[in-house]
């Protein structure tokens, strides 16, 4: 029934509760293929074919829209099995290699349990990455937390299932914490989702 399965994470403790859902959902149906995906907030510079320049920082641009960032652009997919999370290039800098380490650790606890795994490191709006990515991978189902705020405090995970949910027709799994849920500090700074 599910070929490839959308798995949001921050580092927090909330995002994290999809985690056990994801297991029994995968052995049950034998999902082939698991996509583990965080995102980091845009780089505050501009799009240069490709690339941010991270020197050009005039005091308009501060603030200012950035261009839509599809993850064809900005994504980075790492392979676990590989050199892992030393291939995050510098233009992500601490946030992406911070991501991509953390992802590394969930995909390798994921893999000893026989899971094909895949991590990547998308930038920008959350919400919107989610929805394009699961899009992009034709995946049948989107994993994720549902409420209680993450990451960085701003980004409330209610809010942005919420708009996954708008911007996207992939079924999603929303899994709420318990009544007794406390969110610590999440295992990584800096990043957004």
């Amino acid at each position: 029934m599910y070929n490839k399965v959308v798995v949001p994470l921050d580092g927090s403790k909330l995002a994290e509760l999809a985690l056990p859902h994801l297991e029994v959902i995968g052995k049950g149906c034998s999902i082939p293929q698991i996509l583990l995906i965080s995102v980091t907030e845009r780089i505050k510079g501009r799009v240069t074919q490709g690339r941010v320049n991270d020197n050009y920082m005039p005091e308009k641009a501060v603030g200012a829209p950035l261009p839509t960032m599809g993850a064809n652009q900005f994504n980075i997919v790492f392979d676990t099995h590989a050199s892992g999370a030393q291939e995050v290039p510098m233009t992500l800098g601490k946030m992406g290699k911070t991501a991509a380490d953390y992802l590394c650790k969930i995909s390798e606890d994921l893999e000893e349990k026989g899971f094909n795994v895949t991590a990547t490191v998308l930038m920008g709006n959350p919400a919107q990455q989610i929805a394009w990515y699961a899009a992009e991978q034709s995946a049948d189902l989107i994993i994720m937390a549902s409420a209680g705020k993450s990451g960085i405090s701003r980004w409330n995970m209610s809010h942005i299932a919420d708009k996954v949910i708008k911007e996207t027709c992939i079924p999603v799994l929303l899994v709420s914490p318990g009544p007794d849920f406390k969110e610590t500090k999440p295992k990584r700074r800096g990043v957004a989702l």
